[in-house]
C-alpha cells in the first residue's frame, strides 16, 4: 500500500484517539520518521479535512485535532484517499479484468515506469500480499495463491475502500441481492448486524465475479455436516436465484463456501429468548458435536471465572461460537487469514480474561486434539466471557456493528465508564428508522457507522470507544 497514505492513516488516527494536544515528539515516535515529515503530513491532512474538522498547531503546546462529534468521521476522510492510492487501482483493475492485463498496459495506467511498475509489484509481495498468503507476478500480473484467499482478499479491499456507501461491482444489482439475503433472514429468522449484511452481500458480490471469470473453491464437505447445517436449504435457494440471475452454475462446494460465509456473518435471532431455550434443551440432551464441546469447557470456565452469569445470552453466544468454530474448521483457508485487529486490545486491557479463557482453551484441547483454535478464537471467548461476568448495570442501548459479540462487551465497557446514568440497549430487530427511535424513546445513537436520522443525534465511536469517544458521550448526556 502507498507509504504516504499509511502514514496520513497512522497520524490522523493517533490524533483522533485522544482530545488533547500531542507533541511533535509523540507522533515521530509513534509514526518512526522525522519532525520535518510530520509538519509535512499535518499540512496534507489540513488541506483534506472539511469544515466540521481541524488541526490547531501551536509552538510549545504541539498538534490538537478538533472534530464536531456529529459530523463525518475519520474513516469517511480516509476511504476517498485510498481509492485513489496505486494500491487500490492496481487491484480494482485485477479483480474487473481477471488478470488479462500486460504488465505494460498496468504501468501505463498507473503512470509508472516498467521498472517503478516491477518495484512496486515487489513491494506489494512483501508488505501487503503475504499477510494474505498471496503473491502477485510481474510476468503476467494476476493474484497467485488459494481461491478462498483471494476472495477473502478482494472483500477486505472492497470492504475498506466502500464501508458505508458505493457499490465498486458495476455488473451486479446490490437491491437484488439484498432483498435476496432479507428472504434468507426471514426464513431463518434472524437480523444481520447493519454493516455485516452490506458485507455479506459485498462477499456474494466477490464470488460471483470470481465463479464468472472461471475460478471455484474447494471446501472439505467431512468436517461438518453442511446439508443438515441449519442455513443449508437457505443458502440452497439463494444459490439457484443468483445462478438464474447472472448465467451462472453454482452448485455443490460454491453452495458449502455460501454457507460458510451466510453462517459466518454477524446476526441475532428475531425471539432471541426461545431460540436460548431450544438450544439449552440441546445443550442438556449433549447429542451433536458442539454440544459435547460446550458441555467440556462450561466447567471449566465456571472454574476459572466464578462470577460468570452463564444465562441465556451466554449460552446462545456459546453455542454460536462452537457452530462457527466448527466451520471455520472445515473451511480452514479463511481461519488461516482471520486476523482481528482486537487482539492486542483485548492482551492489553483485558489480560485476565484473555490468560483465563487461553489456559481454559489449552485443557479443553486435550479432550479435542483434532479442533484448531487460533488467537481470533481466543479474543472471541475473550469478549463472550468479559461481557457475561457479573456487573452492577441497568438496561443497555448500543447501536453497533462489529465483529463477533463486542457489542456486549462494548456496552459493558460504557457503563464502567460512564456509569449509570447512560440506559443502553443492544438489539435492534427492525430497520433503523426515525419511526423506531421514536417508538423506542431513544434520545440519542451510540454507532460505529454513519446512521441516517433526522430526529436524533448519532455519537460516532471507534470499534472499541477511544477516551475521546467517551468524553463525547458525556458531553451528549449534558446536553
Amino acid at each position: 500500500m502507498n507509504k504516504d497514505f499509511k502514514l496520513m492513516k497512522a497520524l490522523i488516527e493517533l490524533l483522533d484517539s485522544e482530545e488533547r494536544w500531542f507533541t511533535f515528539g509523540e507522533a515521530e515516535r509513534e509514526l518512526g520518521i522525522s519532525d520535518k515529515s510530520v509538519r509535512k503530513l499535518v499540512e496534507e491532512i489540513t488541506a483534506l479535512l472539511p469544515g466540521t474538522m481541524s488541526i490547531e498547531v501551536s509552538r510549545g503546546k504541539g498538534i490538537f485535532f478538533r472534530r464536531e462529534r456529529h459530523g463525518p468521521t475519520i474513516r469517511e476522510i480516509l476511504v476517498e484517499q485510498f481509492r485513489q492510492t496505486s494500491y487500490y487501482r492496481l487491484m480494482h483493475r485485477l479483480f474487473v479484468y481477471g488478470g488479462q492485463a500486460s504488465a505494460e498496459e498496468l504501468a501505463e495506467f498507473l503512470y509508472m515506469s516498467a521498472s517503478s511498475f516491477k518495484k512496486f509489484i515487489i513491494q506489494l509481495n512483501r508488505e501487503d500480499l503475504k499477510p494474505s498468503c498471496l503473491r502477485l507476478a510481474y510476468s503476467s500480473p494476476a493474484l497467485k495463491g488459494n481461491e478462498i484467499h483471494i476472495r477473502y482478499f478482494y472483500w477486505k479491499l472492497f470492504s475498506d475502500s466502500h464501508p458505508y456507501t458505493g457499490w465498486p461491482f458495476a455488473e451486479i444489482d446490490f437491491g437484488q441481492i439484498q432483498e435476496w439475503i432479507t428472504d434468507l433472514e426471514e426464513e431463518q429468522g434472524i437480523v444481520y448486524f447493519l454493516n455485516s449484511k452490506r458485507s455479506l452481500i459485498f462477499l456474494i458480490a466477490v464470488t460471483l465475479e470470481r465463479i464468472r471469470q472461471g475460478h471455484s473453491v474447494s471446501v472439505n464437505g467431512k468436517l461438518y455436516d453442511w446439508e443438515n447445517g441449519a442455513f443449508y436449504e437457505s443458502v440452497r435457494r439463494l444459490a439457484g436465484k443468483l445462478g438464474q440471475e447472472y448465467g451462472l452454475d453454482i452448485a455443490g462446494e460454491e453452495i458449502y463456501f455460501l454457507q460458510s460465509l451466510c453462517s459466518l456473518s454477524q446476526y441475532h435471532y428475531r425471539n432471541e429468548r426461545e431460540m436460548a431455550l431450544v438450544q439449552e434443551e440441546a445443550l442438556h440432551r449433549n447429542e451433536e458435536p458442539k454440544y459435547r464441546m460446550l458441555n467440556n469447557l462450561l466447567p471449566l470456565l465456571r472454574e476459572t471465572f466464578p462470577s460468570l452469569a452463564a444465562g441465556h445470552r451466554f449460552v446462545m453466544e456459546m453455542c454460536e461460537f462452537f457452530e462457527k468454530l466448527m466451520i471455520d474448521n472445515a473451511v480452514p483457508e479463511l481461519m488461516a487469514v482471520s486476523k482481528s485487529r482486537l487482539i492486542a486490545y483485548m492482551r492489553r486491557e483485558e489480560p485476565l480474561i484473555y490468560e483465563g479463557v487461553t489456559e481454559c482453551i489449552n485443557r479443553w484441547s486435550r479432550e479435542h486434539p483434532a479442533v484448531s483454535v487460533s488467537s481470533y478464537h481466543l479474543v472471541k471467548l475473550g469478549f463472550i466471557v468479559s461481557s457475561n461476568v457479573r456487573y452492577k448495570s441497568k438496561k443497555a442501548f448500543l447501536i453497533i456493528g462489529e465483529e463477533f459479540s463486542v457489542r456486549h462487551y462494548v456496552a459493558n465497557r460504557i457503563k464502567r465508564e460512564i456509569g449509570d446514568e447512560l440506559t443502553i440497549e443492544t438489539s435492534i430487530l427492525h430497520e433503523l428508522s426515525d419511526e423506531t427511535v421514536r417508538e423506542r424513546e431513544i434520545d440519542f445513537i451510540i454507532s460505529t457507522m454513519p446512521v441516517a436520522l433526522k430526529t436524533v443525534p448519532a455519537v460516532i465511536i471507534s470499534a472499541i470507544p477511544t477516551k475521546r469517544d467517551l468524553e463525547n458521550i458525556r458531553k451528549e448526556l449534558l446536553e
